[in-house]
């Protein structure tokens, strides 16, 4: 019988070896500079025996390991670093909390031709860093991504800056981001980065979501990114995929697009909240802030001060099926030659599609050709297309094209747009004025109030709800 008891023992002793193994096999190691660290010794897991070398760092690591990057210091890259494991990348600055203002990864771009990391499995994380001067170099499939090639993984508290992807391949939607290209099967995200001045050949001058799985976007600020030849000057999002990307409470401003959405270019089933669109410019073609295809939804975001400089859309560019809910789309513009400094929407014959406006403010543009607010353009003049459902904007279209319900056409009384304050005056029209969908129930306006209150219970138009000045009292 004991030796039975003994036997089991062993056997439950060695399946929880086994469980705990890859816990107890996690290894952290540590990246110096060379001036810091003359001599490294293997296996660089401690700061003494700190490498000094990046790239042969993250070729050792393996799943759940840990490469902390000393911060205070500039890291020259002459090879793409690529990490197919499940392993984290930081910078380590004091106390242990990241410093991405200070550690800083360069791509040693014209010198050496290279991005700065590829990541491909869905548990590799990059974090903390300052990644500059990168290039996109061709890949077999590709031409994109100056700094980073995103096929599954997570970067975040980066800051992407002056990297290069200046690809002029005629494949049109094939090639791009200046900053981020995000394609490939599996699925990620980038959090809480500052994208900017970043130059791309073809689309996306800050981010370009080509393909693949459930990509997420989030709390990022992408500004002052351009194309030389292509769309999208601060993001595209041309993912098909079923999974469709999303893209929440970013800033794109001051982004520059040769040809289509000046700020961004979203496509298929693409979702972007609660955001600011604002200063961008598109320079050939249109939309000045969005350029809308297929299905693609903006919800709850603020679109003002955009530039269309030569054709349609200062604000929003929109055809086929995409949607607009609780939008404010304020104070754009067209050059001379251009109409609908606010919203352009068109298509052709069964292209149509049926694009819904919800809940939305278009108010206060201007267009070159005296149309201000909005225009519908369409050649199948029999088909209703175009839903427009309380919304605020002035004239209303009368054309077949559009089907229009409680329409306000009257001054919707903004704060200030004269120092962009797109919020709602006490008498404003717009104030529980719009119609309640089931997605409102616990989500928020742009400012961050609830959209359906304790209260009116009724919804706003436009991306703001009015809070009334006063006390709120808890009763318990």
């Amino acid at each position: 019988m004991q030796t039975q008891y003994w036997q089991r023992m062993l056997i439950g002793l060695g399946l929880a070896l086994t469980l705990a193994a890859p816990w107890a096999s996690a290894t952290n190691y540590y990246v110096v500079t060379s001036s810091q660290q003359p001599s490294p010794t293997p296996p660089w897991t401690n700061w003494g025996w700190a490498h000094t070398n990046l790239i042969e760092v993250i070729a050792a690591a393996r799943n759940d390991d840990t490469v902390y990057v000393t911060n205070n210091a500039v890291y020259k890259l002459t090879n793409q670093i690529t990490v197919s494991y499940a392993i984290t990348v930081r910078s380590w600055g004091p106390d242990g909390i990241m410093d991405p203002t200070n550690t800083i990864l360069v791509g040693n771009y014209p010198t050496t031709t290279n991005r700065h990391f590829q990541l491909n499995n869905s548990g590799a994380t990059l974090a903390g860093f300052t990644l500059t001067n990168g290039w996109g170099a061709p890949d077999t499939n590709t031409v994109s991504g100056g700094s980073i090639y995103l096929q599954s993984g997570i970067v975040t508290n980066c800051i992407i800056m002056r990297n290069y992807a200046l690809c002029t391949n005629t494949l049109y939607m094939s090639y791009g981001g200046g900053g981020i290209l995000m394609d490939g099967s599996g699925n990620g995200g980038v959090w809480n980065c500052t994208i900017s001045s970043n130059v791309v050949g073809r689309n996306g001058g800050g981010i370009f979501i080509k393909s693949g799985g459930s990509w997420r976007i989030a709390n990022c600020t992408i500004s002052g990114n351009s194309t030389t030849a292509g769309a999208g000057g601060g993001i595209v999002a041309w993912s098909s995929s079923s999974a469709a990307p999303v893209i929440s409470n970013c800033w794109v401003v001051s982004n520059y697009a040769n040809s289509y959405g000046g700020g961004i270019y979203i496509s298929y089933s693409t979702e972007f909240r609660h955001s600011l669109i604002m200063g961008n410019t598109v320079d050939l073609y249109e939309g000045g802030g969005v350029r809308m295809n297929g299905s693609s939804l903006l919800r709850n975001c603020l679109v003002v001060n955009n530039l269309a400089k030569s054709t349609h859309g200062g604000g929003i560019y929109i055809n086929n099926e995409a949607s607009i809910q609780n939008c404010t789309i304020a104070s754009n513009s067209t050059g001379s030659s251009g109409s609908s400094g606010g919203l352009r929407f068109a298509g052709t014959g069964g292209n149509i599609g049926h694009p819904n406006i919800e809940n939305t403010i278009i108010w206060g543009n201007s267009g070159g050709s005296g149309v201000s607010n909005l225009s519908i353009y369409a050649t199948n003049s029999t088909e209703s297309c175009v839903a427009f459902t309380n919304v605020c904007t002035s004239p209303i279209i009368v054309t077949n094209c559009a089907s229009w319900v409680n329409t306000i056409t009257s001054d919707p009384r903004f704060v200030s747009a004269a120092t962009a304050d797109f919020r709602l005056q006490s008498d404003s029209p717009c104030i529980n004025a719009g119609v309640n969908r089931a997605w409102m129930e616990g989500a928020l306006d742009y400012y961050g109030y609830r959209r359906i209150d304790n209260f009116r219970r009724t919804v706003d138009i436009g991306a703001y709800e009015y809070l009334g000045k006063g006390t709120l009292f808890r009763v318990h």
